[in-house]
């Protein structure tokens, strides 16, 4: 737990400073936040970026999510999970401000209120996890209308529109799945994801990634390479076997 020790507004305006870099490094330069051992991470900047990317990582996970169980459900559930998403983003963000503000003028607060979020998105994540991947007559889950084990395919996204941050409008009920997404990936390209293989289809690899990584800081995240993503599925779909895997994992099958 980082010190409440408070320092001068002089170290607060740095370590600020320290978030932005980490923030822009993150979008920029993905592949160099690898260089930082978050286990080890000791100074300012390290942390601020540890934190900046285990947020990141936590919303683009329960934004594949959402999507992919907004398309399997009715028009009435999909209103109640709308309805229900757009409720707990304020809370999320208030929890925060509560457990963090008696630091906010110490050179940890952005840290702290990064650290919040990433474990309460992470939370939320799991039950909308639950909801996707629930056995038949479960009665803790709403029954799904339409789709199947392959996660349907996630529509373009404006910058900050996921309903995880901002509350945007779900994918329509029913819409049909798309094809799982082939387990090849050049180990060469080191690019984002996103940008090597274009919104959509790094969407469908964040969303298998995080329905089957067995990591507490799964690398799924479309500012990742493909790569790193597709060898988390399979072995994510390797450590599930024949216990009801995903359908999604015969396409990583060697």
């Amino acid at each position: 737990m980082p010190s409440k020790t408070t320092l001068l507004s002089a170290s607060l305006a740095v370590a600020i400073f320290a978030v932005a870099a980490g923030l822009a490094m993150l979008l920029t330069i993905p592949a160099a936040r690898a260089a930082i051992d978050c286990a080890a991470a000791k100074t300012q900047a390290d942390l601020a970026t540890c934190t900046t990317a285990n947020a990141a990582s936590a919303d683009a996970g329960l934004n594949a999510v959402y999507k992919v169980l907004a398309g399997r459900l009715a028009p009435a559930d999909l209103k109640r999970l709308r309805d229900a998403q757009r409720a707990w983003i304020p809370f999320r963000d208030k929890e925060c401000a509560f457990r963090t503000q008696p630091y906010a003028d110490g050179s940890v607060y952005s840290t702290l209120v990064e650290t919040c979020r990433a474990e309460l998105t992470k939370a939320r994540l799991a039950q909308l996890q639950h909801q996707l991947q629930c056995p038949e007559g479960d009665l803790s889950c709403v029954p799904q209308s339409g789709g199947s084990a392959a996660p349907a395919k996630a529509p373009p996204a404006t910058a900050g529109a996921a309903p995880a941050t901002a509350g945007a409008a779900p994918a329509k009920a029913g819409a049909a799945p798309a094809k799982p997404a082939p387990a090849k990936a050049s180990q060469n390209d080191t690019r984002p994801c996103v940008q090597s293989a274009g919104k959509a289809k790094s969407d469908q690899y964040v969303s298998q990634c995080i329905q089957v990584s067995p990591a507490t800081n799964p690398p799924c995240n479309g500012q990742n390479a493909c790569s790193m993503m597709v060898d988390e599925i399979k072995r994510g779909c390797a450590m599930i076997g024949n216990d009801n895997p995903p359908g999604f994992c015969s396409a990583y099958k060697n």
